[in-house]
């Protein structure tokens, strides 16, 4: 019977495959039927994870202690981490959920982020995960914001609660990634407003964005947030952009 049942699996595979034929948008080898959308599992197994060394700090990998950035700046959250780069397999992903609007490469993403949350990132000793929040006119377009999502889906394997109604957008910015680094400091501020600040007060949060850049969103919020005066900020991205200095405000 298991034959038979893994005889007739494989020949619609090979069916669905020969009718739908789907290239990779990476290598442009032909995906199989399970692989992330549009993306081979070669090119999905060769996501660029950041690992040690990296900034004890802001996470900047291939360095030593802490870079000289975070000696000469400090940035007012305790540490920000992040899984991997923004390149490749893992670039064309959140590219697909976010700007393609293809929800269900959420679950993709999800599972890598809670397969390869650093060690020294104890999920537990959060009280609120933090969103970045979008403004309500992009949340129109979208239809949805690609944070929460991925929050969402920590926090259910976690058990930690998400928070999208403490941290607002007040301004509808312009996309960040549209911006040089010094637009990008004058765009973002003013950018995020505070509700129920009493509920921050004396709590311990992992602020999370799906993509980290220049920093100078997480560094807004930050900033924002210290003014409920929690007892600790940390930072979680899924992905930073390679090469990228920290942008201080």
């Amino acid at each position: 019977m298991r034959l038979r049942t893994d005889f007739l699996q494989q020949t619609f595979n090979t069916a669905i495959n020969f009718l739908y034929p789907t290239q990779c948008r990476i290598c442009e080898n032909q995906i199989g039927l399970y692989a992330v959308p549009f993306l081979c599992n070669v090119c999905w197994d060769s996501i660029d994870f950041i690992k040690p060394p990296f900034c004890e700090i802001c996470g900047t990998p291939n360095i030593d202690g802490t870079c000289a950035d975070c000696d000469a700046n400090p940035p007012r959250y305790g540490k920000l981490r992040t899984i991997a780069l923004y390149d490749g397999a893992l670039q064309q992903a959140i590219h697909q959920f976010k700007f393609e609007k293809r929800k269900n490469v959420a679950k993709y993403l999800i599972q890598l982020l809670i397969e390869h949350i650093p060690s020294n990132c104890n999920m537990t000793e959060y009280d609120y995960i933090i969103p970045i929040p979008i403004h309500k006119i992009r949340l129109n377009e979208r239809g949805f914001n690609q944070s929460i999502i991925l929050s969402n889906g920590i926090a259910e394997n976690c058990q930690v609660e998400v928070r999208t109604d403490l941290l607002i957008r007040r301004k509808n910015t312009s996309p960040q990634s549209s911006l040089d680094r010094e637009k990008r400091k004058s765009n973002i501020i003013g950018a995020f407003g505070l509700e129920k600040r009493e509920q921050l007060q004396a709590k311990k949060l992992l602020v999370f964005d799906d993509v980290f850049t220049t920093g100078a969103t997480i560094q807004e919020a930050v900033n924002v947030l210290w003014e409920a005066d929690p007892t600790e900020i940390d930072v979680l991205t899924l992905a930073r952009t390679p090469h990228t200095p920290m942008t201080r405000l």
